[in-house]
């Protein structure tokens, strides 16, 4: 575990005080590591922060192209932490890139999805939906009531989003 706390110290420390340059290779090194603890976090934190798009694309490529199931719980995480609508669209769709099954986790995307802004809970409806086959009943049950009772309170576009989601957890 001290390894890894060190390697994740030496990223942050990279992504707070780094150029463009140096961040962007510290992101393609990740891809070639075994992934540790707390990185994906840092670098959804340094997503939400900056304004440098070419960092933004950088972050968002890795996020879109991980295919370890043992990432996902920390994308998942990475939602709470943060603040910025763009972000959690971007992190809640990289799930669906990733083809995995985030079945297990439709409980905090439909979270996602009821707070989130159109285009947040749209991602949100993706993911749910590739994985609607898989998704427990108990969960299913807890989404549906949920979303009948906050739909009145969404705007039109999102009321049937919304109407589709129910639909395609009831199936």
């Amino acid at each position: 575990m001290e390894g890894s706390e060190k390697r994740l110290a030496e990223l942050d420390r990279i992504l707070i005080n780094g150029t463009e340059r140096e961040i962007n290779e510290r992101i393609r090194l990740l891809r070639s590591e075994e992934p540790f603890r707390g990185a994906l976090t840092l670098l959804a934190l340094l997503y939400d922060k900056t304004g440098n798009q070419n960092i933004k694309l950088e972050i968002t490529n890795l996020f879109n192209d991980m295919k370890e199931k043992s990432a996902m719980a920390e994308v998942i995480e990475s939602l709470s932490a943060v603040s910025k609508q763009e972000s959690r669209a971007m992190l809640v769709s990289s799930c669906w890139q990733s083809g995995l099954d985030y079945s297990e986790f439709a409980l905090p995307l439909a979270e996602q999805f009821f707070s989130g802004d159109y285009m947040t809970s749209l991602e949100c409806y993706t993911v749910l939906d590739t994985c609607a086959g898989s998704i427990s009943d108990g969960d299913r049950i807890k989404i549906i009531l949920r979303l009948q009772q906050q739909i009145e309170s969404w705007e039109t576009p999102k009321q049937k989003l919304a109407a589709e989601l129910i639909t395609l957890l009831k199936d």
